[in-house]
C-alpha cells in the first residue's frame, strides 16, 4: 500500500520515535543507578553521602533556615567523637539516624537524632596494619556511604568494610590496598547499583592510582583498572573516545610516559566521586604525577618534552562506566604536572544552559588554578577555562588543542630554582568539598593565593618511602594581598558573583549551600559561618575553637525542623604560637579535638 503520510508528519513521527528511544535509554541507564539512592537523594530531610547527591552538588533544598532567621541559629546538642585528629569525613543521615565515621583509629558512631545524638551503637574495626599506613597528610578518611540497608567505608589500612546499618555488624570486609608499598584507601565509596566504587591513595610514594569495584553484597572484586599502563589494564576498549588528539593515541597510559616510569606515575584516586544516572558515566580527578620531578618522567634528551611525555592520566578528569569500568574519556588538567595540581575535588553533573543550548556539563574548579567547563559526555571544553586566582605555569588557554600555554620560567629541572614562583602553590582549589546551587546558578567554594619556588631534586625510589623529589622555597601570598576567598562563580558566563576575602589564611575548608539561599562554612580562626549565597554578606558566626576539615549538611529531624551539623576538629600538630603571635593570628583560636554540632533554630 502506498505511503501517503505528508514529509512533515513523517519527519515528526521519526522525531517522536527517535524521543521514545532516548526516553528508554535514559530509564534504562537510570537502572543502573542505586535505585533507593535515588530515591533519597531527592528527599531533601536525608543526607545519605557525601555531597549529598549522586551528582555532587553539596546542596540541600531544605529551606526553613534562611537570609531572614539565620541570625537566630543556636547550638541544639554536641557531640565529643573522642578522636584528637582532623577529621575530613561528612556526616551522613538515613531516617531518624546519622552516621559518623572518624579518623584513625577509624570508628563508626550511629546517632539517634530523636534523641539529640544518643549513641545507638559505635563499631570500631580491627587495624592490624595501621601502623604501616602512611597518608600524605594526616589521617585521612572522606566519607561513609549508604545503599540497601548497609553502611560502607574505607579504613585507613586499606580494608573495605560493609555492616548492617541497624545495628554495626559486619556484613563483609577485605584487605584491598597492598600496604608494603603504603598504599592506603580515603575515599568515600560510590554505589552505584551492586558496585562499591573506590580508589587508593599514596601519590607521594609512587604508588599506581587505581579504581575498583566489588559487589556490595558479596565483596567480590569486579574490575579494578588503572590509571596509567597498558590499555587493557586501564580499561581502554573500543568506547574510549576522547576528545583532543592529544589523547587518540595508541597507548596513552605508556606512550606519554619516559620509559617504563609510568610503574611509579601516582595518579591515584582519594577524593570524591560523582555521577550522572542518565549516561551511566562515573567521573574522578587523579592525583599528582610521581614522582613531582618530570626529569624521571621525560626524556633528558629532549626535556621539557611538553607535547610528548604528557605522563597520562596523573592530574586529569577521567570518566568511566560505572557497571563496566570502562574508560570513556580523559583529559590532563595539568600536562607533565611537576607542581602537584593533585584533582581530589568533585566535578559537578549539572546541565548548563549556554549559547541557547542545554549542555549536559562537568564543572571543574581544577586544582591548578583554572576553572573548567566539560561537555561530560565526549570530555570537550565548552569554555575557555579561566584564571580564579593567581596562575604563572600557564600564559593562557589553546582552545583547539585544548592545552594550556605553558610558562617556560615554570618548568622544573633538576637542582635548578624555578625562574619564576610558582601559582598556585600546591593548589587554588583543594580537596574539600566544593557546591553548587542549583537555585542560584552558582559554584561557591575555597580559593587559595599562594606562591613560591620550586627546585626539582635527585632522589631513589624505595617502597613505602617518599618519592616527591621536589623541595620548596620562599613560600608568600599571592599578588592582591589576599591568602584565601570564598568565591561565587557563574559557570555559563564565567564571571564571578562575589568574593569573601581573608588576609589572615587561607581559610582552606569544605563549603556547603542550601535552598535558604545560605553558604555554611568555616574559618581558619576556628569561626563557624552562615553567608548570603547573593552577595557575599556574612549574616552569622558561631565560635567553636577548633577548625573545619569536614562538609557541613543539613537534614530535617524527626520533629519536622531543619538542623545544620558540622564536625570541628584539629590534629595536635597544630603550630604552637609564640608570645609574640599577632593578636589575630588563626591558631590563637584553636584547639586539638573533635566535636560534632547541631544547630536550630529556636
Amino acid at each position: 500500500m502506498k505511503n501517503t503520510a505528508s514529509p512533515s508528519r513523517t519527519w515528526r513521527s521519526s522525531l517522536r520515535a527517535m524521543a521514545a528511544v532516548l526516553a528508554l535509554l535514559l530509564v534504562a541507564s537510570s537502572a543502573f543507578a542505586n535505585s533507593e539512592l535515588l530515591r533519597m537523594a531527592r528527599d531533601a530531610s536525608q543526607w545519605p553521602m557525601a555531597n549529598g547527591n549522586y551528582q555532587g552538588w553539596n546542596y540541600s533544598a531544605l529551606d526553613q533556615i534562611n537570609t531572614y532567621n539565620v541570625q537566630n541559629l543556636q547550638v541544639k546538642w554536641t557531640l565529643q567523637l573522642g578522636v584528637t585528629d582532623s577529621l575530613e569525613a561528612p556526616p551522613i543521615v538515613v531516617g531518624n539516624t546519622m552516621y559518623v565515621l572518624t579518623p584513625k583509629p577509624n570508628t563508626v558512631y550511629a546517632l539517634d537524632l530523636a534523641r539529640e545524638g544518643y549513641i545507638l551503637w559505635s563499631f570500631r574495626p580491627d587495624m592490624p596494619g595501621l601502623d604501616s599506613a602512611k597518608a600524605c597528610c594526616g589521617a585521612q578518611t572522606r566519607g561513609i556511604s549508604y545503599a540497601d540497608g548497609k553502611l560502607i567505608f574505607n579504613t585507613l589500612d586499606g580494608q573495605l568494610f560493609v555492616l548492617n546499618a541497624d545495628n554495626g555488624e559486619v556484613v563483609w570486609s577485605k584487605q584491598v590496598t597492598d600496604l608494603s608499598i603504603t598504599e592506603t584507601t580515603t575515599t568515600a565509596p560510590l554505589i552505584v547499583g551492586n558496585n562499591v566504587i573506590i580508589g587508593n591513595e599514596g601519590g607521594e610514594r609512587g604508588v599506581r592510582g587505581w579504581v575498583a569495584a566489588y559487589g556490595l553484597r558479596t565483596g567480590d572484586e569486579l574490575w579494578k583498572y588503572y590509571n596509567t599502563g597498558p590499555n587493557d589494564e586501564m580499561g581502554i576498549t573500543e568506547r574510549f573516545q576522547p576528545f583532543y588528539p592529544d589523547d587518540k593515541v595508541e597507548q596513552p597510559g605508556i606512550d606519554t610516559w619516559y620509559g617504563d616510569s609510568w610503574r611509579l606515575g601516582g595518579g591515584t584516586v582519594w577524593g570524591y566521586f560523582t555521577y550522572d544516572p542518565g549516561s551511566n558515566l562515573f567521573y574522578y580527578g587523579t592525583a599528582n604525577c610521581a614522582p613531582w620531578n618530570p626529569d624521571y618522567r621525560r626524556d633528558p634528551a629532549t626535556a621539557p618534552g611538553l607535547e610528548q611525555y604528557t605522563s597520562k592520566y596523573c592530574a586529569s578528569q577521567i570518566a568511566r562506566d560505572a557497571t563496566t569500568g570502562e574508560m570513556v574519556w580523559a583529559y590532563s588538567l595539568t600536562p607533565q604536572d611537576q607542581w602537584d595540581f593533585d584533582e581530589p575535588g568533585q566535578a559537578f553533573v549539572a546541565d548548563l544552559t549556554i549559547d541557547g543550548q542545554v549542555r549536559q556539563t562537568l564543572i571543574k574548579p581544577a586544582r591548578n588554578g583554572l576553572f573548567f567547563v566539560f561537555d561530560r559526555l565526549t570530555g570537550e571544553i565548552l569554555l575557555e577555562p579561566w584564571e580564579y586566582t593567581t596562575v604563572t605555569w600557564a600564559d593562557g588557554f589553546d582552545m583547539e588543542t585544548g592545552r594550556p600555554i605553558f610558562n617556560e620560567d615554570a618548568l622544573t629541572f633538576t637542582d635548578i630554582p624555578t625562574a619564576t614562583p610558582i601559582c598556585p602553590f600546591i593548589a587554588g582549589n583543594n580537596w574539600y568539598n566544593d557546591t553548587y546551587s542549583p537555585k542560584t546558578g552558582l559554584v561557591y567554594f575555597q580559593a587559595e593565593n599562594r606562591c613560591a619556588t620550586f627546585t626539582a631534586q635527585q632522589g631513589e625510589y624505595t617502597p613505602g618511602e617518599s618519592y616527591v623529589l621536589m623541595g620548596f622555597t620562599d613560600i608568600h601570598t599571592g599578588p592582591g594581598g589576599w591568602a584565601g576567598e570564598l568565591q561565587a562563580w557563574d559557570p555559563v558566563t564565567g564571571q564571578k558573583a562575589w568574593g569573601l576575602k581573608s588576609t589572615i589564611s587561607v581559610d582552606a575548608m569544605p563549603v556547603f549551600s542550601t535552598a535558604g539561599d545560605l553558604i555554611f562554612g568555616g574559618t581558619d580562626s576556628g569561626e563557624f559561618r552562615a553567608v548570603n549565597a547573593r552577595n557575599g554578606q556574612v549574616l552569622w558566626t558561631f565560635r567553636t575553637g577548633s577548625n573545619f576539615r569536614g562538609s557541613p549538611i543539613s537534614f530535617t529531624g524527626p520533629d519536622g525542623k531543619q538542623y545544620i551539623a558540622v564536625v570541628t576538629s584539629q590534629a595536635p600538630s597544630d603550630a604552637q604560637i609564640g608570645v609574640d603571635a599577632p593578636a589575630d593570628s588563626a591558631g590563637r583560636y584553636r584547639r586539638a579535638g573533635t566535636t560534632l554540632y547541631v544547630f536550630g533554630l529556636p
